[in-house]
């Protein structure tokens, strides 16, 4: 049995994502935003660059929340 695991919005509790992959090499992120559902697919390449900007912009957040900025 897989474990699926949701993103809760910060914001909007009923607001989440959920990411998966398919047999296509695709990573698909779902979810649902404003009662809406809504499904988004990414081809590896881009979803690495996604993976690294969220990282940096994670470790943004770090700086500010450390004074450094």
């Amino acid at each position: 049995m897989a474990v699926e695991i949701k993103f809760s919005c910060k914001r909007e509790k009923s607001d989440y994502l959920k990411v998966d992959s398919v047999p296509k090499k695709e990573i698909v992120i779902e979810g649902q935003h404003n009662g809406k559902y809504f499904s988004f697919y990414l081809d590896e390449t881009t979803a690495i660059k996604f993976a690294k900007t969220i990282r940096t912009e994670i470790n943004k957040i770090k700086e500010v929340e450390n004074g450094r900025r």
